[in-house]
């Protein structure tokens, strides 16, 4: 062909192709999911819930400035022990609080010494004939009541007169060994594309697996660090649940391992931005019975276009079969599994190996949920906003944050159903596999929902009992075969 006619190559009759004009314009973003400020559907109703706001290790001799869904805070520890987080500029003229000098109570503005305690009630003013007492008649300075937790500190920044108790789910002591170590991921997007990135479980046979990498002329063939195991990156048979009255979801994933084996993995997506994670370093080789979580997960705004996902990991013999958590690696935007899940790494290695951190970010500073195409794999994550809009609605009564917190609130657990299990039960001659897959899942999403009739240990015992007694009955029917 000649130059001249190089053009003639792009000609078609197909309007699927070469629709870059025609594409071009980018719709705004869904406001009522994404925007967190105050004053915004989802932003009031995040504050209705504890959020963890930073790490307390972060806290030492001088404030910590922190964002917050849009607002600028301080958190510190005073001299007696005391956890504040404050609004950043001081209540007189303005100056930041993150140079204010920490005291045996509370907290004093550089400029003019005004002390603040730690729920905000003005203490000291020096420069006043009466030390102040006239001014903290009328003046106090913002504050939210923070606790600290294994680590994390936690604010809750709704309106004080609702302020619930502090939720004590069943995964705090689910092991006598078990540690909670805490850690925080730092991602320049909004916070609901990393919260969508759980439920779409689908993504984790195809970014988390070997083969998604460049493979250059140096690429000296190990395992890449950001692939899951083998048996992980199977395509799993994927099912998905609404549960506890659609204030959560529960995606299901079951891989086959071997001809004799069904491992089930289940996680928690939970109203309105936590998610509570399995063992990621399963393999699926030996049987495990409702064997609980070794991480939880906030994902808590910065701003409309920054976010920190705030959790911690478990540690212990008991959650960790295989020795294969780094408690080291666990601090200040980093973790211990899989290479990605953070940036910093150089561009051309982002490249080559892209992970969780990558992909997300990219998605634009604030995903256009205008412009997706769902396949099936992603029902987990139009379930989850589902469950998130009918909530911020109002359309679902168990779903507002009074009823959420009843259980807190009347000194009752709140459970969850996120496991690994993995039951021996073989291919059947005869029988589709994945819908046999399909039907374990189901029913250990059903035998999770009985055993949620009973409290403590006597729920954990119904349903590894009740697991043992169905995957015998597999047994049973091949013996009658």
């Amino acid at each position: 062909m000649k130059d001249q006619d190089a053009h003639l190559r792009f000609s078609h009759d197909n309007n699927r192709v070469f629709s870059g004009y025609e594409k071009r314009h980018v719709p705004p973003e869904d406001p009522e999911l994404t925007h967190t400020d105050p004053d915004t559907p989802m932003g009031e109703f995040l504050r209705r819930f504890w959020q963890p706001v930073c790490l307390s290790g972060e806290l030492s001799d001088v404030p910590k400035a922190i964002k917050i869904m849009g607002e600028e805070l301080v958190a510190f520890r005073d001299k007696s022990g005391q956890v504040g987080v404050l609004h950043r500029h001081c209540a007189h003229r303005g100056a930041s609080l993150e140079y204010g000098i920490i005291q045996e109570t509370g907290i004093r503005c550089c400029y003019h010494g005004f002390q603040f305690d730690v729920d905000g009630r003005l203490m000291a003013v020096p420069g006043e004939p009466d030390g102040g007492a006239r001014l903290a008649e009328k003046v106090s300075q913002g504050a939210y009541p923070a606790f600290e937790r294994h680590g994390l500190v936690f604010a809750y920044m709704g309106p004080y007169e609702e302020m619930p108790k502090f939720p004590e789910w069943d995964f705090f002591d689910a092991y006598d060994d078990l540690e909670l170590v805490p850690f925080t991921n730092v991602y320049p997007c909004n916070y609901l594309q990393s919260f969508d990135n759980i439920p779409d479980q689908i993504h984790t046979s195809q970014l988390h697996n070997a083969s998604m990498r460049v493979v250059g002329d140096d690429d000296d063939g190990d395992y890449p660090a950001t692939a899951l195991n083998p048996v992980f990156t199977q395509t799993p048979v994927m099912e998905y649940a609404s549960v506890r009255d659609d204030t959560a979801m529960v995606f299901i994933a079951g891989r086959r391992v071997g001809t004799d084996k069904i491992w089930v993995r289940m996680n928690d997506v939970v109203v309105p931005n936590l998610t509570i994670h399995a063992n990621l370093f399963e393999d699926g080789r030996d049987t495990r019975y409702f064997h609980r979580v070794h991480m939880a997960r906030w994902y808590v705004p910065v701003d409309n276009e920054n976010h920190i996902i705030i959790g911690w990991r478990m540690f212990g013999a008991a959650i960790d079969p295989f020795d294969a958590g780094r408690k080291e690696r666990c601090g200040y935007d980093d973790i211990d599994f899989l290479e990605g899940q953070t940036g910093g790494r150089p561009y051309e290695t982002a490249q080559r190996t892209p992970g969780d951190w990558e992909a997300i970010v990219s998605q634009r500073p604030i995903a256009v949920h205008a412009l997706e195409n769902p396949m099936r794999g992603d029902i987990g994550v139009y379930m989850n906003r589902r469950n998130l809009r009918r909530a911020l609605n109002g359309d679902n009564p168990h779903a507002q944050p009074g009823a959420m917190h009843a259980r807190a609130n009347a000194g009752e657990r709140d459970y969850c159903c996120t496991n690994n299990t993995v039951l021996a039960i073989p291919m059947r001659e005869g029988r589709d596999d994945e819908e046999l897959v399909r039907e374990v899942c189901r029913k250990m999403v059903e035998i999770i929902a009985e055993g949620d009739e009973y409290e403590g240990d006597e729920r954990d015992a119904f349903i590894r009992d009740a697991m043992r007694e169905y995957e015998r009955s597999f047994a049973g029917a091949i013996a009658a075969e």
